[in-house]
C-alpha cells in the first residue's frame, strides 16, 4: 500500500529532496502510512526517513532532517490512503437503503470509518473496529469521536442496527472512557421502538459515562418514499414532538446542576414540527451537535437579528426569490417579513416540494436540481433566485441528482445566486450588495 502524491507545496523539503506530484509516499521511519493522521503523527519527528516509490517504479529512501513542527509539503487526494471502513450494519433506518435508484455510486456508500469521524465529525456505529484500529485511537488519542447509538439496550441495539455486535455498545464506551477518549453521541430516534422508557434510559445511561461522553443529540427518522421491503417505520406528530421537547427540557434542567452544560439537545425539526419556538442559545451551550442539524436555526435566526439595526429602510427597485425546503418556512418567515418592508424591495419565498425522495423528506440539503427546475419553471427567467449553498456536493455545483447550478441557470432562465446559509450571506444576495 501506498499514498498517492497529487502535489508537492513549493520551497518545500519534499520539493527540495526531488519528490513530484505522481509519486506516491510508502512509509515514514518503516511505519505504514494508512492515512493523513498517519502522515501527521510520524511526520512531526526531526529525524524521518522516508520511503518514496516514484513515478517509474524506482524507490527512493530519503533521510530528513528538520524541526518537529516543519511541515513535509507532501498533498494527498484524500485523507484515507487504504480502504474506507464501510459500514456492515443493517440499520431499520439506514437512509441510504432508502436512495432512489439512478444515482451517482458514491451516495450509497455507507462509511462507517473513525478517522472520518475523528477528522469530520461523521457518525460511527463502532461495531467494524478491530483491535487494531482501538489500538490507534487510544494510542494516538483520536478525541473526539462521534458515536451512533440510538439507543443502551443491547439486545434492541443489535435489532435496531441488525448487527449483534451492536450489542457491545456499553463495553465500547467503557473502553473509550478508561482512554479519556471524548464522545458526542447520536441517537436517531423512531416511534415506537426507541423513544420512550427506552429513550430515557439510553440518555441516562449515556450520562454516566460523562465526560467521556460530552453530549447527546437526538434527531427524528427520516423517510423517503423508497422504502418497499424494509421495516415498517412512521414520522413523528407534532404532539409527540411537543411531548419530546418537554421530556429533553426536564433532562436539560437536572443535567445543569451538575454538568457545564444540557447534555441532551434535539433537532431543530422536532420544534418545526411541534410548531414551537426554536430554543434561545443558551440551550445548545457551546453547538456541539450543530452538524446534526441542532442549533442550525438559532444561529441563523441570531445573526439575522444582529444585522436588522443595519439594513436600509428603501432600495432601488428590485424582485428577488428564496428557494427553500418546506420544513425552513418557519425559520425563514420572521426574517422575510421583516426583509419585506424595505421600500423597492419585492422578496418571495419559494418552498421546493420534495418529489424526488418523497416520504417526510422536506429539509433544504436533500432537494434536487430537478424539483428546483420543476418549481422555477420559466416563471422567473430574468429574476434573481437564490439557492442556498448546502444543496451543491461540497466544492461542487452539482445537486444530488448530478444536475449542475450552470443546467438550472440554463433551463430556468433565472438569474441565479448562491449563500452560504448564513443571515449575512442572505441578506446579502437579496438586496444585491
Amino acid at each position: 500500500m501506498s499514498a498517492p502524491i497529487i502535489d508537492v507545496s513549493t520551497g518545500s523539503i519534499a520539493e527540495e529532496m526531488g519528490i513530484e506530484a505522481g509519486d506516491s509516499l510508502v512509509s515514514i521511519n518503516g511505519q505504514e502510512i494508512e492515512d493523513i493522521i498517519d502522515y501527521q503523527f510520524h511526520s512531526q519527528d526531526d529525524l524521518i526517513v522516508l520511503e518514496i516509490k516514484k513515478a517509474d517504479g524506482e524507490l527512493w529512501s530519503l533521510e530528513i532532517e528538520k524541526d518537529w513542527d516543519e511541515e513535509l509539503g507532501l498533498v494527498f487526494d484524500d485523507v484515507i490512503f487504504d480502504r474506507m471502513r464501510v459500514c456492515r450494519n443493517r440499520c431499520l433506518f439506514c437512509f441510504v437503503d432508502q436512495l432512489p435508484p439512478g444515482m451517482r455510486q458514491t451516495l450509497y456508500i455507507k462509511d462507517d470509518d473513525y478517522r472520518y469521524s475523528f477528522l469530520y465529525g461523521n457518525y460511527i456505529t463502532l461495531t467494524n473496529l478491530k483491535e487494531k484500529d482501538w489500538r490507534k485511537i487510544i494510542g494516538l488519542h483520536l478525541s473526539p469521536l462521534y458515536v451512533s447509538v440510538h439507543c443502551m439496550e443491547p439486545e434492541l441495539r443489535a435489532k435496531i442496527l441488525g448487527s449483534k455486535r451492536a450489542a457491545g455498545i456499553r463495553k465500547d464506551l467503557q473502553r473509550l472512557y478508561d482512554a479519556g477518549i471524548k464522545v458526542h453521541t447520536q441517537i436517531v430516534l423512531c416511534p415506537g421502538i426507541n423513544d420512550g422508557a427506552v429513550l430515557e434510559q439510553s440518555i441516562e445511561e449515556l450520562a454516566a459515562f460523562y465526560p467521556c461522553v460530552q453530549s447527546v443529540g437526538i434527531v427524528p427518522v427520516g423517510l423517503t418514499g423508497y422504502r418497499a421491503d424494509l421495516f415498517a417505520l412512521q414520522a413523528f406528530t407534532a404532539g409527540q414532538s411537543r411531548d419530546l421537547i418537554q421530556l429533553v427540557d426536564t433532562y436539560q434542567s437536572e443535567y445543569r446542576k451538575s454538568m457545564p452544560g444540557g447534555f441532551a439537545y434535539l433537532a431543530d425539526e422536532f420544534y418545526i414540527k411541534a410548531g414551537d419556538n426554536i430554543p434561545p442559545a443558551c440551550y445548545y451551550d457551546d453547538y456541539c451537535q450543530i452538524e446534526n442539524g441542532i442549533g442550525l436555526a438559532r444561529v441563523f435566526l441570531d445573526e439575522f437579528a444582529a444585522l436588522e439595526e443595519s439594513l436600509p429602510q428603501q432600495i432601488a427597485d428590485r424582485e428577488a426569490y428564496i428557494v427553500t425546503g418546506i420544513s425552513a418556512i418557519p425559520i425563514l418567515e420572521r426574517p422575510w417579513r421583516r426583509l419585506s418592508q424595505i421600500k423597492g424591495l419585492t422578496l418571495g419565498l419559494l418552498p421546493v416540494e420534495n418529489r424526488f425522495f418523497g416520504g417526510n423528506v422536506t429539509v433544504t440539503g436533500l432537494l434536487t436540481g430537478r424539483d428546483i427546475m420543476d418549481a422555477l419553471g420559466d416563471k422567473y427567467k430574468g429574476k434573481r433566485v437564490i439557492l442556498p449553498e448546502i444543496i451543491f456536493r461540497e466544492g461542487y455545483d452539482i445537486l444530488l441528482d448530478d444536475i449542475g447550478l450552470d443546467d438550472i441557470r440554463r433551463r430556468t432562465g433565472a438569474d441565479i445566486h448562491t449563500v452560504d446559509g448564513s443571515a449575512e450571506s442572505l441578506v446579502q444576495a437579496v438586496l444585491g450588495f
